[in-house]
């Protein structure tokens, strides 16, 4: 309903051209902020509290457990913990989906393979910055587009109008005064 009311408001004040431009912004705005919302934020905290966990010497179903509590909301991190304490991390990989599916397989090929958990979990956060700047950067790179239909819409009939504004108002005096 305040959708209706803003472009009517807009309808009123600025006529059908700001009531189609304050659509537009509205619509790019909710698009915009869905695009955001999607992403996931909570990944990458945990991954550093559980690297911090593994550096200081705790087993990795230890920091599994002590990271589980310190983010009590994550359902997907709880059920990863109860299933490694249960069945062992190499299995737990195969019964879990989504991002802690990555993080249990990272974790069972180090425990596995006898490499280092800590480096594996550090190896993860650098890939999610990496793909947190690819993504920004795209974002970056469509900038000068995006910003194509506000210069059109608001600056260049400022400008038109400040480069023939006198000569449009002579004309226009002119007309209505001929003699």
């Amino acid at each position: 309903m305040s959708l209706l009311l803003t472009a009517s408001a807009a309808l009123i004040v600025a006529g059908p051209a700001g009531s189609a431009a304050v659509l537009l912004l509205v619509v790019v705005r909710r698009w915009m902020t869905r695009e955001r919302a999607s992403v996931r934020t909570t990944l990458r905290p945990l991954l550093l509290v559980l690297l911090v966990e593994l550096r200081a010497g705790a087993s990795v179903l230890a920091a599994l457990e002590s990271t589980a509590r310190l983010f009590p909301d994550d359902r997907a991190l709880a059920s990863v913990a109860r299933l490694s304490r249960v069945v062992g991390i190499p299995a737990t990989a195969n019964r879990v989906g989504g991002e802690m599916r990555l993080l249990a397989a990272h974790l069972a090929r180090a425990q596995v393979t006898g490499g280092s958990a800590a480096d594996a979990v550090r190896r993860m956060i650098e890939s999610d910055l990496a793909r947190d700047r690819n993504r920004r950067m795209a974002r970056l790179r469509s900038l000068p587009v995006r910003l194509m239909v506000p210069t059109t819409l608001l600056i260049l009939p400022g400008v038109l109008l400040l480069a023939y504004g006198t000569s449009i108002s002579r004309l226009f005096g002119e007309l209505v005064l001929p003699f």
